[in-house]
């Protein structure tokens, strides 16, 4: 990498190879100006672009709370239909609590297992 560097050096020296037209600068804005097409140049109704620089807060912030409603509505929406499914769930297991711990099915047990009042309550004592 050295090489090239010292290479180059030798060859072109440090002068600047590259160089500007005089007066070039002074006029550039001229000559681009008068490549515009005149339409263009003319500046368009300041009244139009203060309207609409006014009401952009306003389109933004209407537009946040139309994505905030209709994020809070799905939402809403959903965890109605999940309580619905979980009161659903639970009145199911209520119902198979109540036909488990029914009377009927004690007395079916209580007859197969050919035990008496007396006994149950002895084992109902025991356990205290």
């Amino acid at each position: 990498m050295m090489n090239e560097e010292e290479y180059l050096r030798s060859k072109m020296g440090k002068r600047n190879p590259f160089t500007v037209p005089e007066g070039y600068f002074e006029q550039l804005t001229q000559q681009v100006m008068a490549r515009i097409p005149a339409e263009e140049q003319e500046k368009k109704p300041a009244a139009k672009k203060a309207i609409i620089r006014q009401l952009r807060p306003w389109l933004y912030a209407a537009a946040c709370v139309c994505v905030g409603v209709f994020t809070a509505g799905v939402l809403f929406s959903n965890s109605q239909s999940d309580n619905s499914k979980e009161l659903q769930q639970m009145a199911s297991m209520e119902q198979e609590t109540i036909n488990y711990y029914s009377d009927n099915y004690i007395d079916e047990e209580a007859d197969y297992l050919m035990l008496d009042n007396q006994e149950i309550y002895a084992c109902l004592l025991a356990d205290m």
